[in-house]
């Protein structure tokens, strides 16, 4: 289980001065905690109580040899400040310890969480329709919080508590050797194995359920993901008492579930606690049986104690590991996902530029259905192409494998006279633009969404591309013109605005190939109108594809393809 983290290791490396720092502050906590306890039960108290024994006279020794000569008075207000000293320590030791520990988990898993974030983003078009953004939302933030919660765990436990066990065992083993009844230590010990049986038995159970409560808790951000993105498709179709019941039962699938990890998880302490009760009153009775004083009963008792709390604390790092490990499928479920579209090792850029877009006998696949079926056509630079055809026929699979959304499955697809997958992914998609049925608005102003097609563009030519998409006019209507902020999905504007500020990002781009997704249906009948001239100089010079539903748009390109269950049925020029 615990080599499963040994590859997120290297993450420590930016910040070991730090996981050092914290490491000697949990062993200065341990020896304070585990020896120097004990040790002020068995020699402090008994110097402020006047119950000073044999044990301690070099105590009283190597005061006088710091101080010299000292009263009584003085040697117990000595003794005394001894007691703020060893828990200031403790206190400083441990919030350091906590303080630093934390900071490495934190950063560890920025660097866990920058990689998935990165491996999402490579990751093809075809895993995103395999699993709900709402439960990859909750995998990138909930699992690696979880996973951050174990890492810091584990730092500081793992080496902390150990040590403080071995200090109390110390402790233990000299008052074995300096106490009355000194075998009463040792059987003591024998309590402490006892310890594990609960612990393991209870950290198999919570691995299963933990790994259920995480997948409910995906399952639940998806849920509520796909609810705060339909708003008015729930309300049209009077989903809402579907939708609430259908979370309310997740919800109570969820607390079931996160009150079974609670139950195991807080089983190990009282487990633990009853062992060592048990083991304590053992100890109890055999020294009264064979005359232990108080005091070092006392200092027995805190050792004793000092050696279960660790335990204990590990038990409940075990269980939480069990948690992490559930966080860690998870993730790597995303970071060891297939499917990654990679670059060639040498990618070619071919000069000059042709704009030409060639299928030889293309087949495309998802899973083992069909999409397309031996397509062999040319796209002649600068020809305007529109795609026809009823839903599922294959027309928006055949326009996204031109920018390498997907790979083919049979056949080539050459783009400028070189197969796409010669191509370098990021320098194949800068010479192409895409105008989306549904364009997405990022959050943030117009201004920074038209400037998405040429982010060093100036002023003059941002202002020009929102003129030729009939853009400009509606944009200054608005209060604060460009710099007015939309909402997520562009919410602030109406479907036709937003559909024309996508267009207008098209234009700026400038690319040599144009791929229109129905770039006009959100549009009314006068604005279509102005866009259809506007596209109508946009095409020229550039190879274009129109993924085309109404008649209207097919009537700017050069020559229609016809779709039907994935093949090309008929091709004709337009008039």
């Amino acid at each position: 289980m615990w080599k499963r983290f040994e590859p997120y290791l290297m993450y420590y490396r930016p910040v070991r001065g730090h996981f050092v720092g914290g490491v000697v502050a949990a062993v200065v906590y341990a020896i304070a905690s585990g020896l120097g306890l004990p040790l002020m039960a068995k020699v402090i108290f008994p110097q402020i109580f006047g119950e000073s024994s044999k044990e301690a006279n070099w105590y009283e020794e190597w005061i006088e040899g710091m101080l010299g000569q000292v009263s009584p008075e003085t040697l117990v207000l000595v003794s005394c400040l001894w007691i703020p000293f060893i828990f200031a320590i403790r206190s400083v030791s441990g919030y350091l310890n906590t303080y630093l520990l934390n900071f490495c988990g934190f950063k560890v898993v920025e660097g866990i969480r920058d990689r998935v974030f990165d491996r999402l983003q490579a990751l093809p078009i075809s895993f995103y329709q395999n699993h709900q953004s709402g439960d990859l939302l909750a995998r990138l933030t909930g699992d690696t919080e979880m996973l951050r919660q174990t890492v810091t765990k584990v730092s500081g436990d793992l080496i902390k508590q150990p040590a403080q066990l071995l200090a109390a065992l110390a402790a233990l083993v000299y008052l074995s050797v300096t106490a009355q009844g000194s075998f009463v230590a040792i059987i003591s010990l024998l309590s402490i194995p006892l310890c594990v049986f609960p612990i393991r038995m209870i950290g198999r159970r919570l691995a299963k359920k933990a790994r259920v409560l995480q997948n409910i808790a995906g399952d639940l951000s998806g849920q509520v993901a796909e609810s705060l993105q339909a708003p008015m498709e729930i309300r049209a179709y009077n989903l809402q008492n579907a939708v609430k019941k259908r979370f309310r039962e997740q919800v109570s699938e969820l607390i079931r579930y996160s009150m079974k990890v609670i139950k195991y998880r807080q089983f190990v302490s009282p487990a633990v606690e009853l062992v060592a009760a048990t083991g304590l009153s053992v100890a109890l009775y055999l020294g009264y049986q064979n005359g232990m004083k108080l005091n070092d009963f006392m200092a027995l008792g805190m050792a004793l104690f000092m050696s279960y709390e660790p335990i204990k604390k590990l038990g409940a790092v075990h269980n939480l590991v069990q948690q992490g490990v559930a966080a860690l499928d998870r993730l790597e479920e995303v970071l060891d996902a297939d499917g990654e579209l990679k670059d060639a090792k040498n990618p070619k850029i071919p000069e000059p530029f042709s704009r030409e877009i060639i299928f030889e006998e293309v087949s495309f696949f998802y899973g083992e259905e069909a999409a397309l079926s031996d397509i062999n056509i040319k796209i002649s630079p600068g020809e305007c192409v529109a795609l026809i055809g009823s839903s599922g026929a294959g027309k928006s699979t055949f326009a996204n494998l031109i920018p390498r959304f997907y790979d083919v499955t049979q056949g080539r697809l050459l783009v400028g006279g070189q197969d796409v997958r010669e191509w370098s992914k990021a320098e194949l998609r800068d010479r192409i633009a895409l105008v989306s049925q549904s364009p997405i608005l990022f959050s943030g102003t117009i201004r920074e969404n038209i400037l998405l097609g040429k982010p060093g563009a100036s002023e003059s030519e941002l202002i020009e591309a929102a003129k030729k998409a009939y853009a400009h006019e509606f944009i200054m209507e608005l209060e604060d013109g460009y710099e007015t902020e939309v909402a997520e999905k562009g919410s602030k504007v109406s479907g036709g605005q937003r559909q024309r500020i996508a267009i207008a990002r098209a234009f700026l781009k400038d690319a040599p190939i144009l791929i229109l997704d129905e770039a006009t249906s959100a549009l009314d009948n006068e604005s279509e109108a102005k866009i259809q001239q506007a596209l109508a100089r946009l095409i020229k010079d550039r190879t274009t594809l129109i993924i085309a539903h109404r008649l209207s748009t097919t009537k700017i390109a050069d020559r229609v393809l016809e779709f039907d269950r994935g093949r090309i049925i008929s091709e004709r020029a337009e008039a």
